[in-house]
């Protein structure tokens, strides 16, 4: 091996432990551009089992749950969602709940932010990953771990707008509501622009495909955010 290739693969090497390590590199914010810009060609990559041009799906989606934890704690996470939701009760109602709980509401609240911050990238993976089960029904039959990066795919496109959409839903007031909308748009568009026509076709059929991931993504993503705030409110009571 020639010095120069001795060089490049060193190089390789230590971007490949930095994107294991972190999540990202240069190669994940080149997938993050991709997946809004050229969804075609990520989707191309991924049904011709192609690793090297970009991030494998499932990496990227831990890195940006990742970054959303990090970035959420800095703005008061999931026990500040709590609390500002608790915050429209009565004095008399909030003194009830302490004493329920049996702690101070200030410990709860924090218990539940660690709870729901560990469970909410396990339950959200787990939950979306469902949806591998109708995309394996679209098109040419292919491998699950192929159908498992298009979900993932699909998922990461409305999770970079999610983080995107942070700063103005906890501090400007922008309406969540807007802010799903804005993320099932995301969705959408990776499947309508990115999906190959072997997968889902195209005209109209591509049309009814595309809203139908979509919708069932949000579905499951919303059933994943109920259970996480179930098992979060049940494991701050208990906790010892």
């Amino acid at each position: 091996m020639s010095g120069s290739e001795t060089d490049e693969q060193g190089r390789k090497d230590r971007d490949d432990l930095i994107e294991d390590t972190l999540g990202f590199n240069l190669r994940s914010l080149k997938t993050v551009y991709a997946l809004l810009a050229t969804p075609r060609s990520v989707m191309q990559a991924i049904t011709e089992k192609d690793r090297e041009r970009y991030t494998p799906m499932l990496r990227l989606f831990l890195g940006l749950m990742g970054i959303q934890v990090a970035l959420s704690v800095i703005w008061g996470g999931h026990a500040g969602i709590l609390e500002q939701s608790l915050s429209r009760l009565s004095e008399e109602q909030l003194q009830d709940l302490q004493t329920l709980v049996g702690r101070p509401l200030d410990e709860f609240y924090a218990h539940f932010g660690n709870i729901a911050g560990f469970l909410q990238p396990i339950l959200v993976g787990l939950f979306t990953a469902c949806s591998v089960l109708i995309l394996r029904l679209m098109g040419d039959k292919r491998p699950f771990s192929v159908n498992l990066n298009l979900m993932f795919a699909i998922l990461n496109a409305g999770s970079i707008i999610g983080l995107v959409l942070m700063i103005p839903q906890t501090q400007l007031g922008l309406p969540w509501a807007l802010g799903t909308g804005l993320v099932m748009l995301g969705y959408f568009q990776t499947v309508y622009r990115g999906m190959p026509e072997s997968v889902i076709g195209a005209g109209a059929k591509r049309w009814g495909y595309s809203l139908l991931m979509t919708l069932v993504l949000i579905i499951l993503i919303l059933i994943a955010g109920i259970v996480m705030q179930s098992l979060s409110l049940l494991g701050a009571y208990i906790w010892p």
